[in-house]
């Protein structure tokens, strides 16, 4: 799984639950209301072994003809964004909280999971020879 699948994942729960134009990299021509998702940051660290830990954190900007929208989109966006699916597997945002910044909604959600690597093929055990010897 990658970046591009996380943000697809959380643009699709939007698009399907609101009908309003969703961007990402291209934002020409924004119509209200409207959202941008962008992602901000990905985290990736090991856990054990093959065992990684990866995390999302994405910023939903929300535009508005109306400050009065932004509490009542927010509020339906931490049931919305609370969790998302990805190839029939449900992730869970964590983290959730906005703030309201120059008439703009900024929306925050973090998707953390983990990732466990291929096993790298090692060196197989050759043939042994045992010698005995009796006193």
């Amino acid at each position: 799984m990658n970046a591009d699948q996380v943000t697809d994942a959380v643009t699709f729960k939007l698009d399907q639950t609101f009908g309003w134009p969703v961007y990402g990299k291209n934002r020409q021509g924004l119509k209200e209301p409207c959202f941008i998702v962008l992602l901000l940051n990905v985290d990736h660290g090991r856990l054990q072994g093959r065992r990684y830990a990866r995390g999302h954190q994405f910023n939903v900007h929300f535009f508005s003809a109306t400050n009065d929208d932004f509490i009542v989109v927010a509020d339906r966006l931490f049931d919305v964004l609370e969790w998302i699916e990805i190839d029939g597997l449900k992730f869970k945002g964590t983290g959730m909280n906005f703030e309201v910044i120059d008439d703009v909604m900024h929306f925050y959600v973090d998707y953390n999971y983990h990732v466990m690597r291929a096993k790298e093929p090692g060196i197989k055990m050759k043939q042994m020879e045992q010698e005995g010897r009796l006193k």
